[in-house]
């Protein structure tokens, strides 16, 4: 049931939201291990201008850039799992975006089980009730 937020700019504007939230939808599932049918994904695509990189926005930069977070529930990822994550969400939106910046970056928020959760329930009461 990851939560994932995604801003990105190009310097060319094009929308890449349906490439975009196929990829890490996919690339969480696989990697993660997360079902994909619970992931949700919110795309924001800044224009080149509003963003600052060193002070300079990034038209001047002449590359892309994004900032992808995921929550997930703290404990369910190891720390390999967690590292090809971010080596992958890395290549795979440099691929999609173009050349990117290196100060483009990828955070896995680990959320407690009793203070994340949807559609009303905590994912530690999931945990329990499928533990019954």
């Amino acid at each position: 049931m990851p939560f994932i937020h995604v801003r990105y700019s190009t310097p060319a504007e094009r929308d890449l939201r349906a490439p975009i939230a196929t990829f890490l939808t996919e690339t969480t599932a696989r990697v993660l291990r997360k079902k994909s049918d619970l992931t949700a994904v919110a795309l924001e695509q800044v224009r080149p201008g509003d963003w600052f990189i060193a002070g300079r926005p990034l038209a001047e930069h002449r590359k892309a850039t994004f900032f992808v977070e995921v929550r997930v529930t703290e404990g369910t990822n190891l720390k390999e799992e967690k590292a090809a994550y971010l080596r992958e969400i890395f290549q795979g939106m440099e691929a999609l975006l173009g050349p990117v910046h290196p100060e483009s970056y990828v955070h896995v928020h680990e959320a407690r089980g009793d203070a994340y959760g949807y559609g009303g329930v905590s994912q530690e009461a999931r945990w329990v009730r499928a533990s019954s």
